[in-house]
């Protein structure tokens, strides 16, 4: 390999705009990546998935494969639960915290073989999960239920289970956010947060994951946009030597491939330029750095590594280093002669009957009854009490599809408008109605905002109308923070498929409510 041939190994590169395929014909933007850039890897994101033909995806992967020289590490973020590119046709598993409410280690090793095995059946070799940050910031807005839970016992459990796993099936994993993103209330994307706590407590909380994930074998770990100052106090740990090399490498022990969070994010592309910060990673020790969106600033990056190659600020020795593990990461999972997946056979693989028994488990056992001071729940499908179900997010709709499946008088409304219409349309439904039920919702990443003060106002009017009232937690389970007085409360940890039909099950009694907060909420 030349130098620029090493350099195009060490970026994973994705591509603008909707899914610019058909069967046979792969776009010039993905043809420079990989042809002209010699992109080692291929990061896809939910554009560049077309949702209602799968076998569409794969072969564009298949191309993309044929394209390159070198076997291409095909990457996706499929977390489960929220955080997911392919949403439609497969197996989405429930949410790492949903995994942690269960209380069941060996859960989260099938629930990430599950969804390893289907990865492999559309071309995807790698996937950028699972997240193993421990999430004791309520106020964290961008990780969440991404988290297995509060505690680092907990996380380094499940999360070396889950990396079990992923790679017992054949897909690399990647325990993510190094040395972590879960204390955070600022959102890497969006500008660069801190972590001011002292190295004793990163030992004890942020750090004890990653060494779990190190110690089960994990294949790659990813790197965060954060300052730590107790570790470095001048730069953020995808930049930094002390913490890349000094701690991850050289303290923790740890030789599998690196990689950086994308260097597009705000956290890195406010404060360096992108091209600058890449050499900067490459410097501090990382493998790969991730570029997923902007071709003009992949360009641009490619070039900045070069020169800096040429000027003797990168040695071709460190080029070598990573080239090395990289390679070694292809053929350790024989990524040669596994390039290519069978479009044909996607029907036997997606969507099994054991998958979706699994993704149906874990559902069910987590959902968690937080309060039942009045023992509302479970309700009785046999009475003639009626139902509605109302609230501002749009989840509403499909809460109360579930709740039919148990209830026959139902009313379903998915509220909208100004707010004293909207307070006033409840009121007048809910007057109706013998029983409330209303999903509630965190304002979230990439999606509309719900008014959360509108939505707490709305639980507290619904109060005090003096009905059975259950409040549903959709997402994170922190919602009874903004409406404390509510007296029946329970979480769900995400609104993918089988949450909210488990929900509806424990509310009338099929089944149990099981789950255990993971995470302290008041």
């Amino acid at each position: 390999m030349n130098i620029e041939q090493k350099i195009g190994a060490m970026m994973m590169l994705g591509w603008e705009g909707d899914n610019p395929t058909d069967d046979t014909t792969v776009c010039e933007k993905t043809r420079e990546i990989v042809e002209d850039m010699h992109a080692g890897g291929i990061i896809l994101m939910g554009r560049n998935v077309r949702h209602d033909d799968l076998s569409v995806t794969v072969n564009t992967i298949n191309e993309l494969q044929k394209m390159s020289v070198e076997p291409l590490f095909i990457s996706v973020d499929q977390e489960g639960g929220m955080v997911a590119r392919f949403v439609d046709g497969v197996t989405v598993m429930p949410s790492n915290m949903a995994l942690g409410a269960t209380g069941e280690p060996e859960l989260a090793r099938k629930a990430a073989a599950a969804c390893a095995e289907e990865l492999a059946a559309l071309g995807v070799n790698y996937d950028f999960a699972p997240s193993v940050d421990v999430n004791n910031n309520p106020d964290n807005p961008i990780i969440g239920t991404r988290s297995y839970g509060e505690s680092s016992d907990l996380a380094a459990e499940f999360g070396a289970q889950a990396i079990a796993g992923y790679q017992g099936a054949g897909v690399i994993a990647c325990a993510k956010h190094f040395p972590g993103h879960g204390d955070t209330a600022v959102d890497s994307h969006l500008a660069l947060p801190s972590v001011p706590y002292p190295r004793e407590r990163l030992d004890e909380i942020e750090l004890k994951p990653f060494r779990a994930a190190i110690a089960a074998g994990v294949s790659s770990i990813m790197t965060t946009h954060i300052m730590f100052p107790a570790l470095d106090s001048e730069l953020p740990s995808t930049l930094s030597r002390k913490i890349i090399t000094g701690l991850l490498r050289e303290e923790m022990g740890y030789d599998g491939v690196i990689i950086t969070d994308s260097m597009e994010m705000k956290g890195i592309a406010d404060n360096w330029s992108v091209p600058e910060a890449c050499v900067m990673a490459i410097e501090a020790g990382v493998d790969i750095v991730l570029i997923p969106h902007t071709l003009a600033t992949q360009r641009a990056a490619r070039a900045a590594i070069i020169r800096a190659v040429k000027d003797g600020r990168i040695s071709e020795a460190r080029l070598d280093e990573s080239v090395d593990r990289i390679n070694a990461l292809k053929s350790r999972y024989n990524l040669d002669k596994r390039r290519f997946a069978d479009p044909q056979a996607l029907g036997k693989l997606l969507r099994t009957p054991e998958h979706l028994a699994i993704q149906r488990e874990v559902a069910e056992q987590s959902i968690t009854l937080v309060r039942n001071e009045n023992n509302i729940v479970p309700l009785s499908s046999q009475s003639n009490e009626k139902v509605v179900v109302l609230g501002m997010h749009s989840t509403t709709p499909r809460l109360g599809v579930a709740v039919r499946e148990y209830a026959q008088d139902v009313s379903v409304i998915e509220l909208s408008g100004e707010r004293d219409e909207l307070l006033q349309t409840a009121s007048e439904a809910a007057s109706n109605a013998d029983v409330i039920i209303i999903p509630t919702c965190p304002t979230e990443p990439w999606r509309p905002p719900t008014d959360q003060v509108l939505q707490a106002d709305l639980v507290k009017m619904l109060d005090g109308l003096g009905k059975k009232l259950i409040v549903v937690a959709v997402r994170d389970p922190y919602d009874l923070r903004k409406f404390p007085e509510i007296s029946t409360y329970m979480c769900t940890y995400g609104y993918r498929e089988g949450a909210l039909e488990a929900a509806a099950a424990v509310i009338f009694g099929a089944v149990d409510p099981n789950g255990v907060l993971p995470a302290a909420i008041l």
